[in-house]
């Protein structure tokens, strides 16, 4: 081979390089231009300073539940300061035949609270609802005799089902008989409480 001919294969393989140098500097510089895009797409972004899950208007809910219904449907006050309703429905003609109400509440904690109020209930709908939970003692709150039902396994953490209590008002005049069953997750002061406020507001 001549020297013309290495001085050629030379500057052909310092071509080489420069092609690929220049090739992954493109590379790298195109990485970075979008993780710049990236960075500034997630920081243009606004990001919610409240919680995502819904406030629901429960009261509303409930009077028109009532007008709807003719039934004695219960709303009682907020289980506590920052507390709020997550959910609120009425069912008129479930499968199982008993009309029922149901609100939920979430503390500030993410504590939980639930009422069930069923109308011209059954032991079987009452089972059905407390989910293998057994009686275990009563309390009288606000003049209202509350039954507990707790759950026969202890579930770490609680389950909102483990500890719930369970009062049946008779029929008066129009108003159908009723059963109310307060449960959650939150402790149990604060679900005896609850039923207090559950009890007063029982027309």
């Amino acid at each position: 081979m001549t020297d013309i001919e290495l001085s050629k294969l030379s500057d052909e393989e310092r071509a080489k390089k420069r092609r690929a140098k220049q090739t992954q500097n493109n590379l790298i510089l195109s990485l970075l231009a979008c993780l710049g895009m990236v960075a500034v797409i997630v920081l243009a972004v606004p990001r919610p300073t409240t919680s995502l899950i819904p406030h629901v208007d429960y009261k509303t809910v409930a009077s028109q539940a009532e007008s709807t219904s003719n039934l004695p449907v219960v709303a009682p006050g907020l289980p506590g300061a920052k507390w709020y309703s997550n959910a609120a429905r009425f069912t008129a003609k479930p499968a199982d035949g008993v009309a029922n109400w149901y609100v939920g509440f979430v503390g500030p904690k993410g504590e939980y609270l639930g009422l069930t109020q069923g109308f011209d209930a059954n032991p079987t709908w009452t089972m059905l609802q407390l989910q293998g939970d057994i009686p275990s003692g009563t309390l009288t709150i606000a003049g209202t005799k509350w039954v507990i039902w707790q759950s026969t396994t202890k579930n770490d953490p609680p389950k909102s089902r483990d500890y719930a209590l369970v009062a049946d008002i008779e029929s008066t005049g129009s108003a159908p008989a009723q059963q109310f069953i307060v449960f959650g997750s939150a402790t149990k002061t604060q679900l005896k409480s609850f039923a207090q406020s559950v009890a007063k507001a029982v027309k």
